[in-house]
């Protein structure tokens, strides 16, 4: 072959085939319109501006530098643990790379933790969760192992700041809270153990108090799963009361990796875990050989603290979750956009449209609906909080972490399936993707564990009627046109959920269990539905763009299809009708969408 031919073959698969490199100047912020607008529609009017452009920095951030050392830290920079000194000496240091301690230092130097507590400074007040949720959506579209960390540092400080005493709070709060890498602690929650698992009323680490020294406990016991090992700051359940069985006789307690004379807790780690996925944060096997721990609020009460934070580790699963998505859908849709095939873009063709609408609908849907459940978290950490929003976030978390996690796993999973070969290639981020995706069906609660989870806040806080009262309430406030088809639809499913709901709990309890996960569908699915809607009735109104109102065409459609005719006949493909309007953010008229809306969405 000539060098001429060889040229011209190069330069026709260069062509064909997307570089899966990132083009220079990218940024995750401006590249999402709807983040532009939840930010508008959660956030403060006062925040507005300076949330722009702090999210447009780390955009950048995350698209670039962060994204390159994300690739580094999971192939070749994934932590070590050096566990012997050069005496011999067990030292369990947990060494990370240097490109994973600059991210350290933007992420956390940014305010992702610090801001829940601390003013910004720019506008004298701190900043709600949502902000902080916005900023870790970023992250987790290169970085999601790192976004483990910062979850476990914002589960520790929140408990502190609950729960701790003011020694403790002026002790490790100000470090936990910090934006300097130099003074900054990194928080860890250390539940897990071998024979229990999510069994957490199985633990057998005990907590023996110190004489002459309230509140100071030895810890002596095994954690077989604590993510980021190594931390400053670890929260630890151990069993303060043998007496009392299961999680009752749990306590909570805070144990530093260095005590406050300075000397070295006596903390190993056993081995590293090798992981399929978000390698970044560092997995172990940790000892506590009679460790120092000091006692977090009242000794009976320490399953109940870590609960609480548990909802918080759960939104932040949630949250990886969705921006995981996000990514798979960004990387499918430039994919698609530049790779011909047979002689034209890929996009062009109807069954890579709807395989692209379909990764959009249930991104763009399910962050909606996340960010919305935020909205009641944020609600319940004023000083006046309501039983019903305690109850309704209760059931909320669980619901959406456990949607999330599912359509994470499936979305990245389109995503290499649009990429073809290519998206298995270890050069592109999909396989990254889909291995880090994995976890987020296992963290902080499996499907089963949420579903009993969900079943335990009905039974006890009759959760599922402020759902309904809820979900009523909402489709009454909807006064556009186009949001009526969809209020009727919720009202006649509402009724069927409310029928399923009563006549399981007449059943035993083997047969409530089964069930579960099908209510917890069918819940998930009128919220979603409810979110995506008064999403499009807020555009149309404000902006008279009734893109939206598309996507809750669609979700409809694909959560309560009708069963005639199996989908075949007098389908008007509105994924493929209005594809480019979807996936480029483009205005549809309300006249527009008229001439389609006469389609209502029936079960």
């Amino acid at each position: 072959m000539s060098d001429l031919q060889t040229s011209i073959d190069q330069r026709t698969y260069s062509d064909n085939i997307p570089h899966p490199r990132m083009p220079q100047g990218e940024n995750f912020f401006k590249a999402d319109p709807n983040l532009n607008y939840l930010l508008e529609r959660y956030l403060p009017a006062s925040m507005h501006e300076w949330a722009k452009q702090q999210l447009s920095w780390l955009g950048a951030q995350v698209a670039g530098p962060i994204d390159e050392r994300a690739a580094y830290t999971d192939r070749e920079g994934k932590p070590r643990l050096r566990k012997y000194n050069r005496l011999g000496e067990d030292i369990s240091e947990i060494i990370t790379n240097e490109g994973y301690k600059e991210t350290v230092a933007e992420v956390y130097g940014a305010g992702i933790v610090s801001y829940l507590y601390q003013d910004i400074p720019e506008l004298g007040r701190k900043a709600p969760y949502s902000y902080s949720f916005f900023m870790g959506y970023l992250v987790s579209q290169s970085e999601p192992g790192f976004y483990c960390p910062v979850t476990l540092s914002m589960s520790a400080a929140y408990l502190l700041d609950r729960y701790g005493s003011e020694e403790q709070k002026e002790q490790y709060l100000t470090g936990l809270t910090s934006r300097d890498r130099t003074r900054l602690y990194e928080g860890a929650t250390w539940l897990t153990e071998r024979q229990g698992g999510s069994d957490v009323g199985a633990n057998l680490t005990v907590a023996e108090p110190v004489a002459g020294r309230p509140g100071v406990y030895r810890l002596t016991g095994e954690k077989f799963f604590a993510s980021n090992a190594g931390a400053f700051v670890a929260t630890v359940l151990a069993r303060i009361d043998e007496e009392k069985p299961g999680t009752k006789g749990l306590g909570l307690f805070l144990v530093p990796w260095v005590k406050p004379d300075n000397e070295r807790n006596h903390i190993q780690v056993r081995r590293l875990k090798e992981k399929l996925g978000v390698n970044a944060v560092p997995s172990a096997e940790i000892l506590l050989n009679g460790a120092e721990g000091y006692l977090i609020g009242e000794p009976q009460n320490g399953f109940k603290y870590m609960a609480e934070a548990l909802n918080l580790s759960r939104i932040c699963n949630a949250i990886a979750s969705i921006g995981i998505m996000r990514r798979a859908f960004y990387e499918a849709r430039n994919y698609a956009e530049q790779r011909r095939a047979f002689g034209k873009p890929i996009d062009q063709y109807p069954m890579v449209k709807e395989m692209l609408v379909s990764l959009l609908l249930d991104t763009e849907v399910s962050t909606g609906a996340v960010f919305d459940m935020i909205a009641v978290y944020d609600r319940l950490q004023s000083h006046s909080v309501s039983k019903e929003d305690n109850a309704l976030a209760r059931l909320l978390i669980p619901l959406l972490k456990y949607r999330t996690g599912e359509e994470a796993v499936k979305s990245t999973h389109t995503a290499i399936e649009i990429h073809g070969g290519n998206g298995y290639i270890e050069e592109y981020v999909t396989p990254r993707l889909l291995r880090d995706a994995q976890v987020l069906t296992v963290w902080e609660g499996t499907s089963n564990i949420l579903a009993l989870d969900i079943l335990r806040v009905m039974q006890k806080e009759n959760s599922h009627e402020v759902f309904s009262r809820m979900l009523r309430e909402r489709i009454a406030g909807w006064k556009h046109v186009f949001s009526q088809p969809y209020a009727e639809l919720i009202r006649t499913e509402l009724a069927i959920l409310e029928e399923n709901i009563a006549y399981l709990m007449q059943q035993i309890h083997d047969y409530i269990t089964y069930k579960l996960k099908t209510l917890a569908d069918h819940m998930v699915d009128l919220y979603t539905l409810s979110c995506i809607v008064s999403e499009a009735e807020d555009q149309v109104t404000r902006e008279g763009n009734a893109r939206k109102y598309i996507l809750a065409k669609l979700y409809a459609e694909k959560h309560f299809p009708s069963r005639e005719k199996r989908g075949i006949q007098v389908d008007p493909l509105l994924d493929v009708q209005f594809f480019t309007q979807l996936v480029e953010y483009q205005l549809v008229s309300v006249e527009e969408w008229a001439q389609q809306s006469a389609i209502v969405p029936t079960r």
